[in-house]
């Protein structure tokens, strides 16, 4: 008999018979397996339980991967900063962390090393897919090392910094087309968004006619509140006519309308608040009403107009909530919804560049728990409804000469440096400073 790190390993009692490993287990209990006829082969067998009691945070450290999945999800709490997860937060970890533990819930918390977590982060069929593999097993390593018995010991919780190598997808996927390729002037930011990166009157008006035609009287509203009011979709999309302060308010004189919620993307159809939740980072705020759009249309007797068919849809019962842009039902409307039965469609009569392309992807079988190769037919618009957005924000900078400080508070950036990036600092200004400068006589 030898001792490996904890682990027996003793002779077989026949020449033919099997060596056999015993050991005590981390819950106090006897536990011994085979470890086959050949020597070499126990041993090695030997050290590896020996490592992985040494890696063990404690008996709890016995817990599989999926157990504790599951345990992750139900305290739906950061282990960053130990605040409580948004609804569609949630939703987010349950599909990027379920993707990565695809065929390794059985494993437990103790045999978790780099080697195993690799396999888990190429659980992808793009590399940007391992990039958040990574990132959603991270966070739960931090979470179980910091609870209370932990599972996973200081050096798994450290097994994935932020500057980590990425292990290869395993997984066939296909990479979504680029929107835009261009060449990047120098001292410009990686995000600041061009001209072309926004649709121009023209285009707006065209969105607007479509819309009009294919979702109704509020169709033509939409595209021209989104591009000269600033509204992200989940914010205007749940916008109800006490919202709209045509002739001010306590807090602002001029024509504006208070974003204090947005559709709230994880909440279930009979959420008690109707399906909203608070901003973008939780933050209110007013967003402008100009009387005329950029594109000549007369916006606030469009608002005007369409708030005397809100309140006469609600007193008939059509649209109980008095939505600015409700959906076929009266409620607020889904996104995927909106996007593939109505927009997709809007932007294709309007003439909005859409690229097609076909997408060969494996497809997880729960059942089976084995993947299967599906090819699908996508559509991506190369400007999305968010660009809209990006035109408030043009016509902001060059109608009305807004600065850094009024941009973010209209349209609700986390911050001045964010804007500045995005929208000032096109790299031109400083060309032309060391042009002035060499053209001196």
């Amino acid at each position: 008999m030898e001792v490996l790190g904890g682990v027996a390993v003793f002779a077989p009692a026949k020449p033919s018979g099997y060596f056999r490993l015993r050991w005590t287990g981390l819950d106090g209990r006897r536990a011994d397996t085979s470890g086959g006829r050949d020597l070499g082969a126990a041993r090695a067998k030997a050290a590896d339980i020996a490592a992985g009691l040494a890696r063990a945070a404690g008996p709890q450290a016995t817990a599989t991967l999926g157990e504790l999945f599951t345990r992750y999800l139900d305290e739906g709490r950061s282990p960053y900063t130990g605040r409580r997860w948004k609804r569609s937060t949630r939703i987010q970890i349950e599909d990027n962390l379920g993707r990565a533990l695809r065929g390794h819930a059985h494993v437990a918390a103790m045999d978790v090393t780099r080697e195993v977590l690799d396999r888990m982060r190429a659980e992808a069929g793009t590399p940007h897919m391992v990039r958040i593999n990574t990132t959603a097993l991270r966070a739960f390593l931090l979470w179980g090392y910091r609870h209370s018995p932990s599972f996973f010991t200081i050096a798994q919780a450290e097994l994935l910094p932020p500057r980590v190598v990425m292990p290869a997808p395993a997984v066939k996927g296909t990479q979504a087309p680029t929107r835009r390729t261009r060449a990047r002037r120098v001292g410009q930011a990686d995000e600041y968004v061009h001209e072309e990166d926004a649709p121009s009157a023209a285009q707006v008006r065209a969105l607007s006619a479509a819309l009009e035609r294919l979702a109704g009287p509020w169709g033509a509203l939409a595209p021209e509140l989104a591009a000269n009011c600033g509204p992200r979709w989940g914010e205007q999309f749940q916008l109800r006519a006490p919202d709209v302060h045509l002739d001010g308010c306590e807090e602002a004189q001029q024509p504006h309308f208070h974003i204090d919620w947005a559709v709230d993307p994880g909440a279930p159809a009979n959420c008690p608040n109707g399906r909203r939740a608070r901003p973008k980072g939780d933050k209110t705020r007013i967003a402008p009403l100009p009387t005329e759009s950029f594109t000549g249309t007369r916006l606030k007797a469009m608002v005007v107009s369409r708030l005397e068919a809100v309140r006469a849809e609600q007193h008939s019962g059509v649209n109980p909530d008095a939505l600015l842009f409700p959906a076929p039902r009266g409620g607020i409307w889904w996104h995927s919804a909106f996007e593939a039965y109505v927009l997709r469609c809007a932007m294709e009569e309007a003439g909005w560049p859409l690229r097609v392309w076909e997408e060969e992807r494996d497809v997880w079988d729960a059942r089976n728990e084995s993947y299967t190769t599906r090819t699908r037919t996508r559509t991506l618009a190369v400007m999305p409804w968010h660009s809209l957005r990006h035109r408030f924000a043009r016509v902001a900078i060059d109608l009305y000469g807004a600065d850094p400080g009024v941009l973010m508070a209209l349209g609700g950036w986390e911050n001045e440096l964010t804007v500045l990036h995005r929208y000032y600092r096109t790299g031109r200004e400083h060309t032309q400073r060391g042009l002035a400068l060499f053209a001196r006589q």
